[in-house]
């Protein structure tokens, strides 16, 4: 395969039109509804103003909005069993307008006021702290499965990208700002002053079957992170991690994890999800800008390698999580999370973790041009 028949494959592999106007082609990727679009003016359009208007309201939520993680966690919880409580109140309603009943006996204890001091890793705590039809309500949300509609939708930061600017300290505060929600970086020794040997020229190809891996997993579990349950659905996915798979192009490398997660028992997905995964690994590899393209790359594997760090952690502690005490909320909804699972093997976290390393001494040392 010659460079002009690479080069085509690459464009013909990340460039897709618009979903809005379809005639242009793609740029960006809506966090919420995955959705391909080419200008500011197709995100705001007719077809998209659903998307468009809760982006800027959730944007205004986010600025006023503390940076605690665990006031961050209480929020959401707050907003799953506030729309319980607001479709229970729709109801009520309707009843306090009889003169026959008192409207005293709704009148409740508001449940932000009920679970602001609670910690919010007690699931115990927050259970007991619901009223009866809250507990109903919230039992029937996990039966039918709906929690993801509720959920805000995380917005990935590999999304964010400073265009070239006339005005350079105008763009460098934009640069700034996008770096600081990346992943911390993790700190390597060139690949150039570890060996004198030339790299493979499939590890580029290698790096964007994990960086897609990583972009849909991501996605697939809205941005929170489990270790153990993560890392068992990169590895069913992720060829060159789970079986030391070697690819050709970036092609194969992508089209191999789209295959993977279509075909998975662990996943469920459609192509829709498949094709974002794919735009996302585009993103990745262009960076926040030209000068940086490398830089999320880093991101996302310096993330990877510290989710396999605290999934290796994390299985050392299963056993003792295994003999915890049962409690009201355990009984009704039982962690599940790692017993459901296909067992985890150490020695490929191991082996995973050294083989991510090797990518980031390798992005120290080379780009990713392709």
């Amino acid at each position: 395969m010659d460079e002009t028949d690479t080069t085509k494959i690459t464009e013909n592999t990340f460039a897709k039109i618009c979903g809005l106007c379809e005639e242009q082609k793609s740029k960006y990727c809506c966090p919420k509804c995955g959705i391909l679009y080419c200008s500011l003016g197709c995100y705001k359009s007719d077809k998209h103003l659903e998307c468009s208007e809760n982006f800027y309201r959730d944007w205004v939520n986010e600025e006023l909005s503390s940076q605690n993680v665990d006031e961050e966690s209480k929020r959401k919880m707050i907003e799953i069993l506030k729309k319980m409580q607001n479709e229970s109140n729709d109801n009520v309603d309707d009843l306090e307008n009889d003169d026959h009943i008192d409207s005293d006996d709704y009148d409740e204890e508001d449940l932000h006021d009920r679970i602001k001091n609670l910690d919010i890793n007690d699931a115990d705590a927050i259970w007991s702290a619901l009223t009866e039809d809250e507990k109903n309500e919230f039992e029937a949300l996990i039966s039918q499965g709906d929690v993801g509609s509720i959920l805000p939708q995380w917005e990935p930061w590999w999304t964010k990208r400073t265009k070239s600017k006339l005005v350079t300290e105008v763009c460098d505060d934009e640069l700034d700002k996008n770096v600081d929600t990346c992943p911390q970086l993790k700190n390597v020794q060139k690949l150039t002053s570890l060996t004198k040997i030339a790299p493979s020229t499939t590890v580029k190809f290698n790096i964007i079957n994990i960086l897609s891996s990583y972009a849909f997993i991501m996605r697939y579990f809205n941005g929170e992170i489990d270790p153990v349950e993560a890392i068992v659905h990169l590895l069913s996915i992720c060829g060159n991690l789970e079986s030391n798979a070697n690819y050709d192009d970036p092609a194969i490398a992508l089209e191999a994890v789209a295959q993977k997660c279509l075909q998975n028992e662990l996943v469920q997905t459609d192509k829709r999800s498949t094709e974002v995964m794919k735009h996302d690994t585009y993103l990745i590899l262009q960076g926040p800008n030209d000068d940086k393209k490398s830089f999320y790359c880093k991101a996302a594997l310096s993330h990877l390698f510290e989710i396999f760090t605290d999934a290796k952690s994390a299985l050392k502690h299963t056993k003792i999580a295994e003999t915890k005490k049962k409690t009201e909320f355990s009984k009704k909804f039982p962690e599940q999370k790692i017993y459901h699972l296909p067992k985890l093997d150490v020695g490929k976290v191991k082996m995973s973790m050294k083989k991510i390393e090797y990518y980031l001494s390798f992005l120290e040392s080379y780009s990713m041009e392709l």
